[in-house]
């Protein structure tokens, strides 16, 4: 008899239970259409069949693109039989990309038609590499996959505890690193989400988060699968407020970032906030950075249950999630039922290093046995990085211990990363400093001599830009002397 994982045992129930239902929608010529439970189930395995047909079992094959059902598909597919599923940002242009085609030994990427240019320069570079259109070609490659299989749930299930899926995480070194993660660890927080909310058919979440990113992933669309709720896809950033009258969402997580402009276009409008997100939500989840006090407190005076989430990669997205309305807008979270949390070094307020060991704590970064050895204590504790302190079985966070960069939008920046770029630039910089102000990823370059602070910066920065990512990109520098460095 084959060993079933928890994924595969979501599938086949809810193919039994939910076969018929609404299950995932993403926009078309204006309007949302969807497919059932039983339709994306059927294309999972006929998808498998096609790659395990074409010789990728056991292989790690990317997927390069914004938010689809087709990347939906291929995920759940690749990780629950084939091989490692890849996810990469749709922003990772040239050595990003590069890098994590090197990295994780891609095989096969799969990539969007909107990133055809960054791909055909790839190609040059990988001619081991199959690159496939999803546009183009995933219609034929199910079609094809549908003719080589006997019936449903005929592959084997890969085994729960190997690694069936790697996600990237900043770092404080260059590039990002790829942490690994098994089916056992991306299901392994299902029941302490439930113990805080109730989801099932009649519950809609509107997904907006990128579906590379783990909370995306796991809590928005992984756990739809547990839940049997209904998935919308987010279309145009820029038109999100439409897009959730149209899907009238139960369930939204955003970073802080998103909570704030739209209670600035609340207050443009003279209209409740509720009333631009949809105007059905029970939960609203915020995670990736602080939201603030101001904030969120308005959002709780509206009626709407915004609750705070801490996670990270490397613990299969999250080991803190509030209960709902909680009243401490201090904490970050309720520690997960199954989590263990110690703090290191506490200083006198109770601050030190947040460490954490359970079931969702990741198996390692790929291919970096040394980052690994790293970030794990004698006791096998996960060592975050994070400062923070647990009180009430709450976790309060204080900073970070690297030189990562916190952006608004929850984005994790490499100051290093984009610092050696700065300094590489011209030889005119002898040194360099980001920094986030007010929202901006902000840049402080220091020259050799006054006579140097003259010129055309603009165009270097122009130059260094164009070589980072949409989130890396520095939206204001200044020019100063050396002498002046030690200043602050």
């Amino acid at each position: 008899m084959k060993t079933v994982n928890e994924l595969e045992k979501f599938l086949r129930s809810d193919y039994k239970n939910r076969k018929d239902f609404e299950y995932l929608f993403e926009m078309k010529n204006g309007e949302f259409e969807g497919i059932t439970f039983g339709e994306f189930i059927e294309k999972v395995n006929y998808f498998a069949s096609f790659l395990i047909a074409h010789g990728y079992k056991g292989k790690n094959i990317g997927i390069y693109g914004p938010n689809s059902i087709a990347w939906m598909i291929a995920d759940v597919a690749i990780m629950n039989y084939v091989g490692l599923s890849v996810g990469l940002s749709k922003d990772w242009i040239g050595d990003n990309l590069e890098y994590s085609i090197d990295k994780c030994e891609i095989a096969c990427l799969l990539y969007s038609k909107t990133l055809k240019e960054y791909v055909d320069e790839a190609k040059t570079k990988y001619p081991n590499v199959d690159f496939i259109c999803i546009e183009d070609d995933f219609d034929k490659m199910l079609e094809q996959g549908k003719l080589s299989l006997t019936g449903l749930f005929q592959i084997a299930p890969v085994d729960e505890n190997q690694p069936a899926k790697i996600v990237f995480t900043s770092g404080s070194t260059s590039f990002p690193k790829g942490v690994m993660l098994s089916i056992k660890n991306i299901f392994a927080s299902y029941e302490a989400l439930a113990k805080r909310i109730h989801l099932d058919e009649n519950d809609v979440c509107y997904l907006f988060l990128p579906l590379n990113h783990t909370y995306g992933s796991i809590f928005n669309f992984l756990y739809s699968l547990v839940f049997g709720y209904k998935v919308y896809l987010a279309n145009d950033v820029r038109n999100m407020a439409h897009e959730m009258a149209m899907a009238k969402p139960t369930v939204y997580c955003a970073v802080p970032l998103i909570f704030m402009k739209f209670y600035e276009m609340a207050c443009a409008h003279n209209v409740t906030i509720n009333a631009l997100l949809g105007g059905r939500l029970k939960y609203l989840f915020s995670g990736g950075s602080i939201l603030p006090h101001d904030i969120r407190k308005i959002y709780m005076e509206q009626g709407l249950n915004i609750m705070n989430s801490y996670a990270l990669s490397e613990t299969s997205s999250a080991f803190a999630i509030d209960y709902p309305n909680v009243d401490d807008l201090d904490s970050v979270g309720s520690i997960l039922e199954y989590v263990d949390v110690k703090v290191i070094d506490p200083d006198n307020e109770g601050y030190g290093e947040l460490s954490i060991k359970g079931p969702n704590i990741f198996l390692g970064y790929y291919n970096d046995m040394d980052s690994t050895k790293k970030v794990f204590d004698e006791q096998g504790y996960f060592l975050t990085s994070d400062l923070g302190k647990v009180m009430n079985n709450k976790v309060y966070i204080k900073g970070r211990m690297d030189s990562m960069i916190v952006l608004n939008n929850g984005e994790n920046i490499s100051a290093k990363r984009i610092i050696d770029k700065v300094e590489a630039a011209d030889p005119r910089i002898v040194s360099a400093r980001v920094y986030n102000r007010d929202g901006f990823l902000t840049c402080d370059i220091y020259v050799n001599g006054k006579e140097n602070m003259e010129g055309d910066w603009q165009l270097v920065f122009d130059k260094i830009n164009s070589n980072l990512s949409k989130y890396e990109k520095i939206r204001k520098f200044s020019i100063n002397d050396k002498s002046t460095f030690w200043k602050g």
